[in-house]
């Protein structure tokens, strides 16, 4: 990118901020009723974190039927929005936090979540479910003093590290271990697409605990044993696409998966994702204990659909004997039954 284009990409996104940090305060001014506020919401095309989106609203809905949610992120969440919310919010209005790993260093919603807590202590603020895992321990201060000094958060957290992790920093907030809420759709749709083959749904940034050269060793030893494609969860669309077809691109990723006999995935909504379609997933480790705490939420039924590789070589040896049984592709609702139809009378 030469001088001139990253002038213009520069003041491109400043205009672009400029224009959502204007539009979101004459939104705020329409707002009447009864109102679930819900920070740090996704604005960018990871079909992992818009299934939470998609997961989250339609537990709101449900579950909060009189009330309408209005949603802010990293962008919109500033001084004058607090200052027009703090004269909006009536004494019915709701507080929520988006759920996802916003829990560690200089992750942009992490400081909302600060702010948020800091500046809204007469409001209960639930916190969906979190990975926790913040190494700077300046940030970790700040974190702590922000959410120990409110009276009243509820922190969900989505693995047990994560929860240990809370306990010892956030010892004066109410914490829930839960598991992701896209975990929800899981025993609740069914594919009958005839399947075939491997697909790797593979993360490209500083998550990845293995390298492409590792990667693509493993995939060349399928040659000859099955058909292999790859793909990531994260797709190349604007905010307003990824709004405007949430629902139809979630559709058209899960029907995607429903069409392979067997997932390998270092992606923890990949893991999700295949689940939700019944289909058997080998899951690699990742740089963080995401996935390694993530996997011991399934329980025993699941065992015939999830395995956690500890190496490649095992991966292979997983994805051979999957290719060659019998699955059965159904599960059951375990995670709406046991936790999300049960998530309002805990908060």
């Amino acid at each position: 990118m030469n001088y001139i284009t990253h002038k213009i990409h520069r003041l491109s996104l400043r205009l672009d901020s400029f224009l959502a940090k204007t539009k979101i305060l004459f939104e705020l001014m329409q707002v009447n009723g009864k109102t679930i506020f819900l920070f740090g919401f996704p604005i960018h095309a990871n079909m992992g974190d818009q299934a939470q989106a998609y997961c989250t609203l339609k537990w709101l809905n449900q579950n909060y039927p009189d009330y309408k949610v209005f949603t802010f992120n990293w962008k919109t969440s500033y001084s004058l929005s607090y200052k027009l919310l703090r004269k909006k919010i009536g004494k019915d209005d709701l507080l929520f936090g988006h759920s996802g790993y916003f829990f560690y260093d200089h992750h942009l919603e992490l400081r909302v979540y600060r702010e948020v807590a800091d500046l809204f202590p007469d409001y209960k603020f639930v916190i969906m479910p979190q990975t926790i895992n913040i190494q700077d321990n300046v940030i970790l201060q700040k974190t702590i003093k922000s959410l120990n000094g409110h009276p009243n958060i509820t922190l969900l957290c989505r693995d047990e590290i994560s929860y240990e992790n809370a306990k010892k920093d956030f010892p004066n907030c109410k914490l829930l271990l839960y598991p992701d809420i896209v975990t929800s759709l899981i025993g609740k749709r069914v594919y009958s697409n005839k399947r075939d083959g491997i697909l790797f749904v593979l993360r490209d940034d500083l998550e990845k605990f293995y390298s492409s050269d590792q990667i693509m060793e493993l995939r060349n030893r399928f040659n000859g044993v099955s058909k292999t494609e790859i793909m990531d969860t994260s797709i190349n669309l604007s905010n307003y696409e990824m709004k405007k077809n949430r629902e139809k691109l979630l559709n058209d990723m899960l029907d995607k998966f429903s069409h392979f006999k067997v997932i390998i995935t270092d992606r923890y909504h990949g893991t999700i994702f295949s689940l939700i379609t019944s289909t058997p997933v080998i899951v690699l480790d990742s740089s963080d204990h995401k996935l390694s705490s993530g996997v011991k939420w399934f329980p025993e039924t699941f065992n015939k659909h999830v395995f956690f590789a500890r190496n490649l070589d095992q991966a292979y040896e997983f994805a051979t004997h999957v290719l060659s049984s019998e699955t059965t592709y159904k599960l059951d609702p375990y995670f709406d039954e046991n936790y999300y139809s049960k998530l309002l009378s805990k908060l």
